[in-house]
C-alpha cells in the first residue's frame, strides 16, 4: 500500500517537472484586505533566493501561491512538489537526495539524482514538511546549511542550486515545544513566512472565487454562463468552510452539474453529508406527475443525476469527487440502474450506454 501510494506521489512529481500551466499572481484570486497583504508580501520576497515558508488551512491555496512565487522568481529551472507526507521515509529520502548504484534493492542500474539535483536554477517544494520524519529533517537542515547534498550510500557531497519553499497546516512552534519537528529546521526554513488567510478571514472573495469557477466550468463543459441566485450567493458567503477553496470548488462544481437551469438556485447548493441526502432521493425537487410514486421518481431523479455526472466526468472516480460521494458508492448506484461505462475511443473520454431496466 505504502509503495503505491508513493508511486502516484512520484507521478504527481513526473507532471510536476515536465511542465504544468504556468501560474502568475494575477491568477490568484482576492480583494479582501487579508488576501491583498499576502499576495504584495509574496510579490515582494519573489525575486529573492531566501527560504519561503507557507503557512495556512488545508485548501486555501498554499501550491498556489508557491508556483505563482516561481514564476515571479526569475529562476529559469522547473517548478517541482512532493508531499512529504505521502512516502515513507526511505522513499522520500531516495527522491529527494538521490542514490548510488548499490545503495539498496531495486534502486535504478548507475544511481539516480534526487530532486534537489534536477530541480536546477528551480524551486523545490516541499509541502506537508512538519509530516516528514525526523531523521529525514535532518538531512534537509545540512542541506540547507551547506547548499549540497549527499545520495544516499554515496560519500560526495554535490552542490545544488534550487530555491526552497515550504508549506503547512500545522503549527509548527507547538511542534517544535513538543519536540515533533526540530528547532533548527524551524529557524532555517522560516526567515520569510507567509500566512495564508482562510475563506472565513476573507468572505468578501467568495463571490469572486464562484464566478471564477463557473465561468471555467461552463466553458470547459461547453455550456452557456451560470450564476447563483442571490439566495445561493448568501448561503455560500455564510458557510463556514471547512476545507476552504477547495471545498468550495467541489460544491460550486456539484451545483453546476446538478442545476440545469442558468441560475443556480440555493436548493442545488450542497454541503457535507446534504450531498448524499440529495443524491439518494431524500430532497427530490417538486417536480414530476402527483400521480408517480414517490419511490419511482427517487429512483428517475437519482439515476438522471448520476448519468449527467458521469458523462461531464474524465472517469467514475472524478464523478464521485464532483458529486461529493465514494468511489463503491458510486459503483453500487450504477449497478442499481444498470449504468454502464465504456470508453470513447476517439478522446478517451468515458460516455453512458445505459439500459433503463423497467
Amino acid at each position: 500500500m505504502e509503495i503505491d501510494k508513493g508511486l502516484g506521489e512520484i507521478e504527481r512529481m513526473a507532471r510536476s517537472i515536465t511542465g504544468s500551466k504556468d501560474i502568475s499572481f494575477s491568477d490568484i484570486i482576492g480583494q479582501s484586505r487579508a488576501m491583498i497583504g499576502a499576495i504584495d508580501f509574496a510579490q515582494k520576497i519573489a525575486p529573492t533566493d531566501a527560504v519561503v515558508a507557507l503557512r495556512g488551512d488545508s485548501g486555501t491555496g498554499k501550491e498556489l501561491f508557491a508556483r505563482a512565487i516561481h514564476e515571479a522568481s526569475g529562476r529559469s529551472g522547473s517548478f517541482v512538489a512532493i508531499n512529504c507526507a505521502a512516502l515513507p521515509e526511505q522513499l522520500l529520502e531516495s527522491e529527494l537526495f538521490g542514490y548510488v548504484d548499490g545503495a539498496f534493492t531495486g534502486g535504478c542500474k548507475g544511481g539516480k539524482p534526487g530532486l534537489f539535483e534536477r530541480t536546477e536554477q528551480g524551486t523545490l517544494f516541499l509541502d506537508e514538511i512538519a509530516e516528514m520524519p525526523m531523521p529525514s529533517q535532518a538531512k534537509i537542515l545540512r542541506a540547507l546549511q551547506g547548499r549540497r547534498v549527499r545520495r544516499i550510500g554515496g560519500a560526495r557531497e554535490i552542490p545544488y542550486d534550487a530555491r526552497l519553499i515550504t508549506a503547512t497546516n500545522r503549527d509548527l512552534e507547538a511542534l517544535v515545544k513538543k519536540k515533533a519537528f526540530r528547532s533548527d529546521l524551524y529557524y532555517r526554513i522560516n526567515v520569510l513566512p507567509i500566512h495564508i488567510p482562510p475563506l472565513t478571514q476573507r468572505r468578501d472573495d467568495i463571490p469572486l472565487l464562484v464566478e471564477h469557477f463557473l465561468f471555467h466550468l461552463s466553458s470547459r463543459l461547453g455550456r452557456s454562463a451560470r450564476c447563483l441566485s442571490p439566495q445561493a450567493m448568501e448561503k455560500m458567503i455564510h458557510y463556514p468552510w471547512p476545507g476552504n477553496i477547495r471545498e468550495l470548488k467541489h460544491v460550486v462544481e456539484r451545483a453546476h452539474i446538478l442545476c440545469e437551469t442558468e441560475e443556480i438556485g440555493e436548493q442545488a447548493i450542497l454541503f457535507g453529508s446534504q450531498t448524499e441526502e440529495w443524491i439518494t432521493g431524500c430532497r427530490v425537487p417538486q417536480s414530476g406527475s402527483g400521480n408517480t410514486p414517490l419511490r419511482v421518481q427517487m429512483d428517475i431523479h437519482e439515476r438522471r443525476i448520476l448519468v449527467h455526472a458521469l458523462k461531464d466526468a474524465a472517469s467514475i472516480r472524478e464523478a464521485a469527487r464532483r458529486l461529493g460521494i465514494s468511489h463503491p458508492t458510486v459503483l453500487a448506484k450504477m449497478k442499481k440502474h444498470d449504468i454502464r461505462m465504456v470508453r470513447n475511443i476517439t478522446d478517451g473520454r468515458t460516455s453512458d450506454k445505459a439500459k433503463i431496466n423497467i
